[in-house]
């Protein structure tokens, strides 16, 4: 899937980034815990950018299964109704 084949990207952006945050760090004097807040706030604003321009969000994979499961349970219980009404009548 289009979301498998972006791993290896993410996963080399997020090493550039880690990098970029650790000097910016040092430059500025960001304690640790900043350090790590502004990675994972800029690493959730390229990932988002990378599913924008892929098309390929993770609900969107989910949004077949979200749609079938009601589907699917409301034909089971029809067809039980109707098997049910056919044998007591």
């Amino acid at each position: 899937s289009q979301l498998e084949n972006l791993q290896p990207e993410i996963k080399q952006l997020a090493e550039q980034l880690r990098y970029e945050v650790s000097v910016r760090g040092r430059q500025v004097g960001w304690s640790e815990k900043v350090a790590r807040f502004q990675f994972k706030k800029n690493l959730r604003r390229i990932i988002t950018e990378l599913y924008v321009r892929d098309n390929c969000h993770p609900f969107k994979a989910t949004l077949l299964v979200w749609v079938q499961l009601p589907l699917w349970v409301c034909v089971s219980l029809a067809l039980r109704n109707c098997s049910l009404g056919a044998t007591s009548s």
